[in-house]
C-alpha cells in the first residue's frame, strides 16, 4: 500500500488549479464588448491560419489541431494549450513569443503585432466568435462537410499489376541435363538461375555437417554423437530422406518452430509498458503454437483459429486459446479512446504484417505513401475488429464453473455484512484524514469542497470530482493506507477492526482455488461495434461509419463477410477475414508463408524483406520458384511439414558453405542461393545448446514458464518490477529456452546479448550482431561457467580420466566431429597445464564460432 503523504496532493491540486479550462473562466473577463470579442476572435484566427495549420490544420502533423473551438479547447497530445485570461500562463503564447521551446512556428518567428494580438486574445478570455463565423472561408462548415465525407483513393490497374497483388501462377520447373539437379523443382529452377548467371552450386556438405544442420534447423538441437555416427554408416540412398523424417515427428521440432513463430506475433508473458503487468496464463498459447507445429497443423486452419477460433469451434480449448494471438501486444500504454485505437492499430499490423506480409497499420492517418492501401481500407479492417473484447476461457467443464461460481457466491454472502461493519467502523476515522488532507489543499479547492453541492459553480463541482477521484475511490489501496486509519483509532475501535478482519480472512481462505483458464477473445453478440472512419487518424475529426472490408487492391469488388447464424455471440466478421486469407486466390498468404520456410532454412528469403511485400520491399530473387512454392503449399493442404521436406531434399539445401571466389565476384551476397550460408544460432538455441551438451536439458514438453536467474542489479532500481529467479544451480530453470518467461521490461541478458527481438514489435528476422559483449558474456557469465564445469564432469563420467578420449568426446559432443591431429595436441597441452583445464577447455568449446554458427 502507498502511504499518502498529501504533498503530491497539493501538488496535483495547484497544477490542476492553474489548467483548469478556459470555458470555466469565460464570465471573468467583461472588460471587452462583444465587438471587441469578435474582431480579436478573427484576427487570433487569421494568425493561426496564416502560420499554423501547415501543421496544425487539415493536415495536421501532429496531436493538435488549431482550426475550431472545440479542437483548441481539446488541446494536444500534452494537454491544454490555453488558459484563458492568462497568457503567460498558455503554452502556445508562451512558444509563439518564443519564451519556451519548442519556439512556434517552427524556424521562424512571428512578428511583434501578430504576437501581441494572440495575447490580447487570450487575456480577453480567448473568444472563439470568429473562428466559428468566417465569412467566404466558413471553416465550421467546412470542416463539417470534410468530415461527412471518407476520402476516395482509386486503385489503378497498374497498381493492382504489382506481382504480389496477383494471385500466383504455376510454372513448369526448366529441364536441365544434370540429372540431380531435375529430381527436386527447387533445384531446377535454382540452377537454371545460376547458369544464367555464369554461376556454379557449391559441392554436397559432408555428412557430419548435414546431420547437424537438420538437427539445428530442425530441433534447434545438436545430435548425440552416436546419431551422427549411425547416419555417416547408414548408405541407403534414402538415409537422408529417413533422418528428415525423425526430426520432423520428434516432439522438439515443435519448440524449434515455435520460436520462429513468436518472434512474428511478438510474444511475451508480460504487458509491457510502465507497469509491465505479468500475463500469468499466457504460456498457453505459445504451448498451443508447439502443439500445432507438431501435428502439422494445415497453415489454413491455423489462421482460422488464431483469427476467430471462437467463431469456429467455440467449445474446443484449442480454438479458444489460439484466439490468445488477438491479445499479445503491449497494454497500459493509454487508457481512453485514444488508447483503444492504438491498440487496434498494433493488431491491425501484427495481423497484416504476418499474415499478408503488407505494413496495413501505416494507412491509419493518411492513404498509404507507397502501397495502395487507401485509409478508407485501414478502418474497414479495424471494424472486423473493433467488437472484440478480452476473455477468460475455462479449461475446465461447465459444471466445475457453475460449482465454483456457486461456493464463491455463497462466501461472499458472508463476508458481505462483515465488510459492510469494517467499513463503517472506518468512516469516521477515513473522513478525519480526508478532511485531513482537503485542509492541505489552496484555499480555492477547499471552498469548493464545503460549498453545498447544489451552489457550487461548474469549476468547483469539476474540482470536486477531482479530489473525490484522487481521494476516495479506492483510498485503502491508493492513497490512504490501512495502517493510517488503525493508527488513530481507539483501542476498542482496533480490536472490534481486527476481529472483524480476521473473520473475512478466513472466509477468504475457504473460497475454492481458481480453475484453469487461458486468455481469449470474444465479442458481446452478433451486432458489432460501429467503426468510424477517423480523420488524420483523429479521434477528435470523427467521419462516416464504414462497414468491414478488406483491401481493395486485393479485393476489385467489395468482400461479402458471412452472416452471423442465429444464437450467435459474435458479428463474424474475423471469420470472414480469415476466410479471405486462405482463398486459394489470395495473392499474399502462401507466398508470405513459404518464403518465411525458406528464409529459416536457406538464411534469406526468396523476398528478402519477409513482411514487406510492398513496393519497398525488395522484389523477388526467383519469382517463379515462389509462386510454384506457394501452389505448391496450397497443393499440399497446406503442410508445413511437407514443405520443410520438400526444401530440405533439395540439392541447394545440402551444398557447402564454403566461399567460391569466382561466384562472389558475380554474386557476393548469395542472391542466387549457390551455396549454404554459414547463421549465427538464436540466442535460445545457443542456450539450449549449452545445456544439452553439458547433460543437463531438461526435455520435458509444455507447462508454465521457469525463471532462470538474473542479477537484481539490473532491475532492482524499479519498484514495480520483479523476478522471481531461481540460481543457475537449480536443475527446475534448465529447460529448453522457450519456456523462460518473456518479461518485456526484464530481459534475459543472455537473449538480450545475442539479439532477441524486442518482444514489442512483430519480428520477421532477427538481427546477427558480432559484438563484444557477446564474447564477454561467454567468457565470464556464470551460467556458462557453470555448465562447463558441468561439461567437464560428463566427459569425466564417460571416458574416464583420458585426456585423449576426453578431447575426441568432447568435439563430438559440442561440434559432431572429431578433433584435427592440430586441435587435438593443442587441446590436450591446455587440459594439462591448467589448473581447472578440462573445464576451461569445455568452456573454450562454447566459445567457438564453429558452436554458436550453424555451417
Amino acid at each position: 500500500m502507498i502511504i499518502c503523504k498529501y504533498r503530491y496532493l497539493a501538488l496535483w491540486a495547484i497544477s490542476f488549479y492553474l489548467l483548469i479550462p478556459f470555458a470555466l473562466t469565460l464570465s471573468a473577463n467583461n472588460n471587452l464588448s462583444h465587438q471587441d470579442d469578435d474582431d480579436l476572435s478573427r484576427q487570433a484566427y487569421a494568425i493561426l491560419r496564416r502560420n499554423c495549420f501547415a501543421c496544425h490544420g487539415a493536415g495536421k502533423m501532429s496531436g493538435l489541431d488549431l482550426r475550431t473551438a472545440d479542437s483548441v479547447r481539446a488541446g494536444g497530445d500534452h494537454g491544454p494549450v490555453i488558459v484563458p485570461s492568462d497568457a503567460d500562463a498558455s503554452r502556445l503564447y508562451q512558444y509563439v513569443s518564443h519564451k519556451e521551446k519548442p519556439t512556434m512556428p517552427p524556424g521562424k518567428k512571428l512578428s511583434d503585432a501578430d504576437i501581441e494580438t494572440l495575447r490580447r486574445w487570450i487575456e480577453a478570455g480567448a473568444p472563439f466568435d470568429g473562428f466559428e463565423s468566417q465569412t467566404s472561408g466558413a471553416p465550421g462548415e467546412k470542416q463539417n462537410d470534410e468530415l461527412a465525407k471518407i476520402p476516395e483513393r482509386p486503385i489503378t490497374p497498374e497498381e493492382r499489376s504489382f506481382w504480389a497483388f496477383r494471385p500466383p501462377h504455376r510454372t513448369n520447373p526448366p529441364r536441365l541435363s544434370d540429372p540431380a539437379w531435375n529430381k527436386n523443382p527447387i533445384d531446377a529452377f535454382l540452377l537454371a538461375a545460376m547458369k544464367d548467371r555464369g554461376l556454379k552450386p557449391s559441392p554436397k556438405a559432408d555428412r557430419r555437417v548435414l546431420i547437424r544442420r537438420a538437427y539445428l534447423d530442425l530441433l534447434g538441437l545438436p545430435p548425440s554423437p552416436e546419431e551422427v555416427e549411425a547416419f555417416v554408416k547408414d548408405s541407403a540412398p534414402d538415409a537422408w530422406e529417413r533422418l528428415i523424417d525423425k526430426l520432423l515427428a520428434s516432439p522438439h521440432y515443435g519448440e524449434r518452430w515455435a520460436r520462429h513463430w513468436l518472434d512474428l506475433v511478438r510474444y511475451a508473458d508480460s504487458g509491457g509498458f510502465e507497469f509491465d503487468v505479468d500475463r500469468p496464463d499466457a504460456w498457453r498459447y505459445r504451448d498451443y503454437v508447439i502443439k500445432s507445429f507438431n501435428e502439422d497443423k494445415p497453415y489454413d486452419q491455423f489462421i482460422r483459429e488464431q483469427l476467430a477460433g471462437d467463431e469456429y469451434a467455440p467449445d474446443t480449448q484449442d480454438a479458444m486459446i489460439a484466439t490468445g494471438f488477438l491479445r499479445l501486444g503491449p497494454e497500459g500504454g493509454g487508457g481512453g479512446e485514444r488508447g483503444r485505437q492504438d491498440a487496434l492499430e498494433d493488431l491491425i499490423a501484427t495481423t497484416s504484417l504476418t499474415f499478408m506480409g503488407l505494413t496495413v497499420a501505416c494507412a491509419r492517418c493518411h492513404d498509404h505513401k507507397f502501397d495502395p492501401i487507401p485509409q478508407k481500407d485501414y478502418y474497414r479492417m479495424q471494424a472486423i475488429f473493433s467488437s472484440t473484447r478480452p476473455a477468460q476461457f475455462p479449461l475446465v467443464g461447465p459444471d466445475i464453473v457453475a460449482a465454483h461460481r456457486a461456493e464463491t457466491q455463497r462466501i461472499d454472502g458472508l463476508q458481505r455484512p462483515l465488510k459492510k461493519a469494517k467499513a463503517e467502523l472506518e468512516a469516521p476515522y477515513l473522513k478525519r484524514l480526508v478532511e485531513e488532507a482537503i485542509s492541505r489543499l489552496p484555499e480555492c479547492l477547499q471552498v469548493a469542497w464545503r460549498t453545498p453541492p447544489d451552489k457550487r459553480t461548474p469549476g468547483q463541482r469539476l474540482n470536486v470530482r477531482q479530489i473525490e477521484k484522487t481521494l476516495q475511490d479506492d483510498p485503502l489501496s491508493a492513497r490512504i493506507a490501512e495502517k493510517d486509519i488503525l493508527a488513530i483509532m481507539s483501542e476498542d475501535d482496533r480490536r472490534k477492526h481486527k476481529e472483524l478482519t480476521d473473520r473475512i480472512e478466513a472466509l477468504e481462505k475457504q473460497k475454492p482455488e481458481p480453475y484453469p483458464t487461458a486468455r481469449a477473445i470474444g465479442e458481446g453478440g452478433p451486432n458489432a461495434r460501429p467503426t468510424y472512419f477517423l480523420h488524420r487518424g483523429s479521434v477528435d475529426a470523427k467521419g462516416p461509419e464504414v462497414k468491414p472490408g478488406v483491401l481493395s487492391v486485393i479485393s476489385e469488388t467489395d468482400y461479402e463477410f458471412p452472416a452471423p447464424p442465429a444464437g450467435a455471440k459474435s458479428s463474424w466478421r474475423r471469420r470472414g477475414l480469415a476466410e479471405w486469407l486462405v482463398s486459394r486466390q489470395h495473392p499474399l498468404t502462401a507466398r508470405v508463408m513459404v518464403n518465411r520456410l525458406w528464409q529459416h532454412h536457406f538464411g534469406e528469403g526468396i523476398v528478402r524483406t519477409p513482411s514487406n511485400f510492398g513496393r519497398l520491399g525488395e522484389l523477388p530473387s526467383h519469382p517463379e520458384l515462389l509462386d510454384w512454392l506457394a501452389v505448391e503449399f496450397i497443393e499440399r493442404r497446406w503442410s508445413i511439414k511437407q514443405m520443410h521436406r520438400l526444401m530440405m531434399t533439395s540439392q541447394a539445401y545440402q551444398m557447402r558453405s564454403d566461399d567460391i571466389p569466382a561466384n562472389m565476384a558475380i554474386d557476393l551476397e548469395n542472391r542466387f542461393f549457390w551455396r549454404m550460408p554459414r547463421m549465427r544460432l538464436e540466442a535460445e538455441i545457443i542456450r539450449d545448446q549449452i545445456l544439452a551438451v553439458a547433460g543437463n536439458l531438461d526435455r520435458t514438453l509444455g507447462g508454465p514458464c521457469v525463471f532462470p536467474y538474473i542479477d537484481p542489479k539490473l532491475f532492482q532500481s524499479s519498484t514495480k518490477r520483479t523476478w522471481p529467479g531461481k540460481p543457475d544451480t537449480d536443475p527446475s530453470t534448465w529447460r529448453r529456452s522457450i519456456y523462460v518467461y518473456s518479461k518485456r521490461s526484464i530481459r534475459y541478458p543472455l537473449f538480450e546479448t545475442f539479439d532477441q527481438p524486442n518482444l514489442i514489435n512483430s519480428c520477421e528476422r532477427r538481427n546477427r550482431s558480432t559484438i563484444a559483449p557477446q564474447a564477454l558474456l561467454l567468457m565470464n557469465n556464470n551460467f556458462i561457467i557453470m555448465e562447463a564445469n558441468f561439461f567437464a564432469e560428463r566427459l569425466r563420467r564417460e571416458v574416464g580420466e583420458d585426456v585423449k578420449a576426453q578431447v575426441e568426446r568432447a568435439y563430438r559432443l559440442a561440434l559432431s566431429r572429431a578433433p584435427s591431429e592440430f586441435e587435438r595436441a593443442k587441446a590436450m597441452e591446455f587440459i594439462l597445464t591448467g589448473q581447472n583445464g578440462l573445464a576451461e577447455f569445455c568452456q573454450l568449446l562454447f566459445n567457438l564460432n564453429e558452436f554458436v554458427y550453424r555451417q
